[in-house]
């Protein structure tokens, strides 16, 4: 394992990264706003199974590869980045069209499409990866065993402290969503800041790729 000291001090690093507005936060934000604890909870729980592919990729040595292949790279930054531009588009479509839902009213999304959402956006999203790769490698020691097992360590912890702040995100929401939704303007207005959100960070995104 790493020293205290240094894994004080990614676990501070973490943390903050993780109260860093981002895809997830927003998605998670949102559901639990107009859907309740429940919708808010699944997408989180999506975002973390995500890991389950995650951690091997980095722990094996396979996030090198897309790190060094410019081919492999930009296809995955690509896909990330369309899969953010649907979701906005679909969010700002639901600024404009969707009714309100009432204030008790249960969601018709099913919780399955839910949780593959919040998988899809974590999975998806390039700076996730990215993280993993130039981040967890840096609190590890050599001359304390095993690097492999040592990012293992670091990266399960991650992953598990983010279910904790994605509860805690949850149900903040989740609490504030009946003056949310007693207030139809805001409702309408935060799908639309969701939307153009995740639109521009999808075309900054493939921006980058192209450069």
């Amino acid at each position: 394992m790493p020293t205290f000291e240094a894994f004080l001090l990614f676990a501070i690093a973490d943390l903050m990264l993780k109260l860093t507005p981002g895809p997830d936060m927003a998605l998670t934000m949102t559901r639990g706003v107009t859907q309740g604890f429940k919708a808010a909870w699944t997408s989180v729980l999506g975002t973390y199974m995500a890991g389950l592919v995650q951690i091997p990729v980095v722990v094996l040595g396979l996030a090198a590869v897309i790190q060094q292949s410019p081919t492999l790279f930009a296809a995955v930054k690509c896909a990330g980045a369309l899969y953010l531009i649907y979701l906005g588009i679909n969010a700002l479509r639901r600024s404009r069209n969707a009714p309100v839902p009432a204030l008790d009213a249960p969601h018709t999304q099913p919780a399955r499409a839910i949780f593959w959402q919040g998988f899809a956006t974590n999975l998806l999203n390039p700076k996730v990866l990215l993280f993993m790769i130039a981040f967890l490698p840096q609190f590890a020691d050599a001359s304390r065993g095993s690097v492999e097992m040592q990012v293992l360590a670091l990266a399960v912890y991650s992953k598990t402290i983010g279910l904790f702040t994605g509860a805690a995100f949850s149900f903040g929401a989740s609490r504030i969503r009946r003056w949310f939704l007693a207030n139809p303007w805001f409702t309408r207005a935060q799908d639309g800041v969701l939307g153009v959100v995740m639109v521009g960070l999808g075309i900054g995104i493939l921006t980058g790729v192209r450069r």
